[in-house]
């Protein structure tokens, strides 16, 4: 074999090692773009949702004895704050317990009680052809909000404690009762039961499914207008979990500092009211 037979092949070799060599360069370089984008987002929506955090507080510090339900407008608008560009962020607030908590999520008391819960409303989903997740919700407290639950939820937590057979009428007299007050109370909740003939225990049982004061509100927030461009033009829209309680000390007022969100995710700006979440 000729000299130049012998350099053919080990060029060949050095052009794929630079190859390789380049193309790991490449990508080592490009993970650490990703990585570096990743963590400048994530920076970027802690101090977006810590000030949306602070805002919420600002407003509740104004609803005195006013409940969150009451102190929303319409479609739970809260607040608007007007940016510098002519932009607007609108807040909206809605009750965000009215689902079934994730079992792996559930303190070790309601481990058991979670994971039955669970299995009811699969089965239901499964038999109406629903789609489960909608029925589950990753955090927050065990109970749920009986004033928004939707009907198959009831259905689920009625079957728990009454059984299957008489879990049609608390489902019926509980929406009824519902639609009646607009807003259930304890002493509701606990009438159906005497209505049905329950004794104290089962009564009681069930409000360890329900509460009627929401510790767990989904935020959304949405970003209108701006230079050029109408100020009912929908630019983003973004949503979470924040968990706002009643305060129990009066010199601080009606509410507590809310929680940090829980989640953070962006939604789609495809929808047809203000303030409307997506399902």
């Amino acid at each position: 074999m000729t000299g130049r037979g012998y350099a053919m092949p080990l060029v060949f070799l050095l052009s794929l090692v630079v190859a390789l060599v380049l193309g790991l360069a490449i990508e080592r370089n490009t993970a650490q773009v990703h990585n570096v984008k990743r963590q400048l987002e994530a920076y970027r929506s802690h101090h977006i949702a810590r000030g949306f955090q602070e805002a919420i507080s600002a407003w509740l510090s104004q609803q005195n004895s006013r409940s969150i339900a009451q102190s929303l407008g319409e479609g739970g608008h809260a607040i608007d704050l007007s940016l510098p560009d002519g932009s607007v962020i609108a807040v909206y607030l809605r009750d965000g317990q009215g689902t079934i908590l994730d079992p792996q999520a559930a303190s070790s008391d309601n481990a058991e009680k979670a994971a039955s819960l669970r299995v009811r409303v699969q089965q239901l989903c499964a038999e109406q052809e629903l789609d489960y997740e909608n029925y589950q919700r990753p955090l927050g407290p065990f109970s749920i909000s009986i004033n928004v639950a939707d009907p198959l939820v009831l259905q689920a937590v009625a079957e728990e404690v009454v059984g299957l057979d008489r879990a049609p009428e608390m489902v019926n007299k509980l929406i009824e009762r519902r639609s009646e007050t607009g807003q259930l109370e304890r002493q509701d909740v606990l009438g159906v039961g005497t209505e049905m003939g329950l004794d104290t225990e089962t009564r009681n049982a069930l409000m360890e499914y329900f509460t009627v004061s929401p510790e767990m509100w989904y935020v959304t927030i949405e970003l209108r207008g701006g230079a050029g461009m109408s100020n009912r033009a929908l630019r983003a829209r973004y949503g979470g979990l924040v968990p706002i309680r009643s305060s129990t000390n009066r010199t601080t007022g009606a509410w507590e500092q809310p929680g940090v969100f829980l989640t953070w995710e962006e939604l789609s700006v495809e929808y047809d009211e203000p303030g409307e979440i997506e399902p």
